[in-house]
């Protein structure tokens, strides 16, 4: 089990996948995704926001 200080890396590694995902679904799969990109890069920006608080939280 990963210890409490490092818990934040598997949110700000979900959030990168999610943003990365939107940017393709809005690039390449624009026709058929709709507006899936854009919701998958707000979640992710959303989980990145959350790993770097609490990679905060946990240096202090």
């Amino acid at each position: 089990m990963n210890p409490p200080e490092e818990q934040y890396r598997r949110y700000v590694f979900f959030g990168i996948v999610l943003i990365s995902l939107g940017v393709i679904f809005n690039t390449t799969l624009d026709n058929l995704s709709g507006s899936l990109g854009t919701v998958l890069i707000a979640f992710g920006g959303l989980l990145f926001i959350v790993g770097m608080k609490k990679k905060r939280d946990a240096s202090k």
